[in-house]
């Protein structure tokens, strides 16, 4: 992409993901598929007046992450496939809740759900959407140890290894790091695990002093590194795995009057990290390319109903199914340098939203 000049207002309030390649899983059989002769082609799709009804649910459903990349990729991809998306789930991360509403929406037969575990928790009930034959793709955060049929997103561990070797080349290699995330999660799991990869074989003069759990809140974030810059004075950086954390530890820094003395990275691209970004608090951040797994897991699910070529129709009537059962999206690195270049993806996708609110 060429670069453009930055209308930072209008950029800096607009928030996306570049959508890029995918990588495949193995098609391993999952389970049984309702039978073929019963469901349409995809020549055959929902007439408007009969459109099939599809459903996201995630804790933190208002979340601006999910308000400004997820949900206008998913209602604009709904309305090319011809179906409707509904969005649902508590507003603070909320494993008991977050079931109920997913058990609601079972009784009620979709044709699909979209849906973001966070930890073991949701397994009982991820399995009765399936047994119940109601089919149930994990986008965001895996539940491998259930029968749903495929996971769609970022690979974490790879997110933490990428943010181990952005920090350690920001403090050749050398300093005190003090991680910030969700805990429990094990998206969080993962990528702590990637990083202290990294950093052991990697940066060994680098020392991780601990992870602050900042519950996917700014101002627990806050709040932890203002501490943690305390307690360590002598602290050279900080990473965080979630979206809240990068915004939270801008906050702490900037008010320590260390910035630019503390290097910073982070995860995903809200307004409020790309602002960091250009005040040169944070570094650099780790986007999600959530648009891109948000768009193939829909895509997915609705395949999995309409499989639209004849070989998959009969591995359908088999009870079998030939969609992938893991897709990695992968990530884009965002720094100063390359903020220009994202300007117009910013702008064009916000207009999007807004036009389908």
């Amino acid at each position: 992409m060429k670069k453009t000049s930055v209308n930072r207002r209008g950029f800096l309030k607009a928030t996306a993901v570049l959508s890029g390649g995918v990588l495949l899983g193995a098609c391993a059989p999952s389970p049984a598929v309702p039978s073929a002769s019963e469901q349409p082609t995809a020549a055959a799709a929902a007439t408007p007046g009969e459109r099939e009804q599809y459903v996201w649910i995630a804790s933190l459903s208002t979340l601006p992450l999910f308000l400004s990349h997820d949900y206008p990729s998913l209602k604009e991809e709904a309305q090319r496939l011809g179906v409707d998306i509904s969005f649902a789930g508590p507003t603070t991360i909320d494993i008991e809740s977050q079931n109920t509403i997913l058990e609601q929406w079972i009784a009620k037969k979709p044709a699909g759900i979209l849906f973001m575990p966070f930890g073991e928790g949701h397994n009982a009930i991820i399995d009765k959407s399936i047994a119940e034959g109601v089919p149930l793709i994990c986008i965001d955060g895996d539940a491998k140890n259930t029968d749903r049929i495929a996971f769609v997103g970022t690979g974490w561990m790879d997110l933490g290894r990428t943010q181990a070797r952005l920090m350690g080349e920001l403090l050749g290699g050398k300093g005190k790091v003090m991680l910030s995330a969700v805990i429990p999660n094990d998206n969080t799991v993962l990528a702590v695990g990637g990083y202290e990869e990294v950093i052991k074989n990697e940066y060994p003069g680098i020392e991780i002093i601990g992870t602050n759990n900042d519950k996917g809140d700014v101002t627990e974030a806050a709040n932890l590194a203002a501490q943690t810059i305390q307690a360590n004075p002598d602290i050279a950086g900080f990473s965080g795995i979630d979206a809240a954390s990068g915004p939270g530890i801008a906050i702490a820094i900037r008010e320590a009057g260390k910035v630019g003395q503390i290097k910073v990275t982070c995860v995903d691209d809200t307004p409020d990290i790309l602002q960091a970004i250009e005040e040169g608090i944070i570094n650099a951040t780790v986007a999600q390319k959530r648009e891109a797994f948000e768009t193939f897991a829909l895509r997915t699910v609705y395949f999995y109903n309409h499989p639209g070529y004849s070989i998959g129709v009969k591995y359908a009537e088999a009870g079998f199914n030939m969609v992938p059962s893991l897709m990695y999206t992968g990530t884009t690195v965002i720094t100063k340098d390359n903020l220009a270049q994202l300007a117009e993806v910013y702008e064009y996708v916000k207009e999007v939203g807004d036009k389908l609110k």
